[in-house]
C-alpha cells in the first residue's frame, strides 16, 4: 500500500475520509476531525529513549501505516505536507507552550510545532498535535478576540499582550491560543504567523523534545486521543476521560491494564514496543 499511494492518499484513508476531496474550508475542518480521532497523540519513542525522526516518509511509515502514535513535531510535519498536498496553502510554525504554568519565570522554548492553513483567503491554525488540550476545530487567525466554538471547548486567540503572561516570557510571539476549562480562560500556547521555520529549528527543537532529561517527553509517558465527543489522555499510569458530562479517571496497575488500553483505548500498534519497559519505568516514576 505504502509504495504505490501518496502520503496524502494514505492520510485520507487512515483517518477515513472516503470521497473525492476539494481544498475547500468546510473539508479543512472534517480533516482535523477524523485525524484527532484516528491519529492518536503521544510520546511511547521518546519515553523509551528511542530516536525519533522527522523525516516525512519515516513520519508517514509511523502514523499511517504502522498504527503509531506521534507527538506535535511529527503530527504537524505530516500535516503540513498532506495538506499541500491536498492542494491547500500550509506552513508550520513553532510556539512557546504556557499550558499549566502557574507563573512563568522564564521565556520557554519554542518547542510546540504547529500549521497554519491558507484557504479562502484567511490563515486558519490547524493543530492535531497538543494532546490532551489540542483544539478540537481548526480556529481563524482573522477571528483574534472572538470566541470560536469547537466541537468541544471554546477557544479564542488574543494577543500575548493582553495576557497574565511577562513581556519577558514572550519574546517574539503575536498570539496566545486560550481555551475555556472550568469557567476560566486558560493559556495553551503562544506563536507569530510571522516567524518562518527553518529546518535547523525542528532539528533542534526535535533534539530538545525527544532526548534531553529535562524533557516531560523523556519522563512521562502521554496519549491522548478524542473519542465519542470525549478527551481521552493517559499521563503515566492515570487514564482521564474528560466530556461535557464530567470527568472520571483510573489508576492503570497490570502489564495487561497497559496493554488493553493502548490497543483498545488509544488504538496503537504495541507490537514492536517493550511494554514491560514502559511499565517498569512508569511504576520507577511514581513510586
Amino acid at each position: 500500500m505504502a509504495l504505490n499511494l501518496s502520503i496524502s492518499q494514505r492520510y485520507l484513508k487512515k483517518i477515513g475520509f472516503n470521497r473525492e476531496f476539494a481544498p475547500t474550508l468546510e473539508n479543512l475542518k472534517e480533516l482535523l476531525a477524523l485525524h484527532i480521532q484516528n491519529i492518536p497523540f503521544g510520546n511511547l519513542a521518546s519515553f523509551l529513549g528511542d530516536d525519533v525522526s522527522l523525516d516525512i516518509q519515516v513520519i508517514a511509515d509511523k502514523l499511517l501505516d504502522q498504527g503509531r502514535e506521534g507527538y506535535c513535531l511529527e503530527q504537524s510535519t505530516l500535516t503540513k505536507n498532506v495538506l499541500n498536498e491536498l492542494g491547500f496553502e500550509a506552513f508550520n510554525l513553532l510556539g512557546r507552550v504556557y499550558y499549566q504554568n502557574i507563573k512563568v519565570e522564564m521565556t520557554p522554548t519554542r518547542t510546540h510545532l504547529v500549521t497554519i492553513v491558507k484557504t479562502d483567503q484567511t490563515l486558519y491554525l490547524y493543530d492535531p498535535g497538543f494532546g490532551g488540550m489540542t483544539p478540537t476545530g481548526v480556529l481563524s487567525l482573522n477571528e483574534v478576540n472572538t470566541i470560536q466554538q469547537t466541537p468541544l471547548e471554546k477557544f479564542r486567540l488574543i494577543d500575548v499582550k493582553d495576557t497574565d503572561i511577562p513581556e519577558f516570557a514572550l519574546t517574539e510571539m503575536k498570539f496566545m491560543v486560550q481555551a475555556y476549562v472550568k469557567d476560566v480562560w486558560v493559556n495553551v500556547y503562544a506563536f507569530n504567523p510571522e516567524q518562518a521555520v527553518a529546518e535547523s529549528d525542528l532539528i533542534i527543537a526535535n533534539w530538545y523534545i525527544s532526548t534531553s532529561p529535562k524533557s516531560i517527553f523523556t519522563q512521562n509517558l502521554m496519549l491522548s486521543i478524542i473519542k465519542n465527543n470525549e478527551r481521552i489522555s493517559l499521563n503515566n499510569n492515570v487514564l482521564r476521560i474528560h466530556s461535557k458530562s464530567g470527568s472520571t479517571k483510573k489508576e492503570l496497575i497490570t502489564l495487561d491494564d497497559y496493554q488493553t488500553t493502548l490497543k483498545s483505548v488509544f488504538n496503537i500498534n504495541i507490537e514492536q514496543i517493550d511494554m514491560l519497559e514502559i511499565v517498569h519505568k512508569i511504576n520507577k516514576s511514581v513510586a
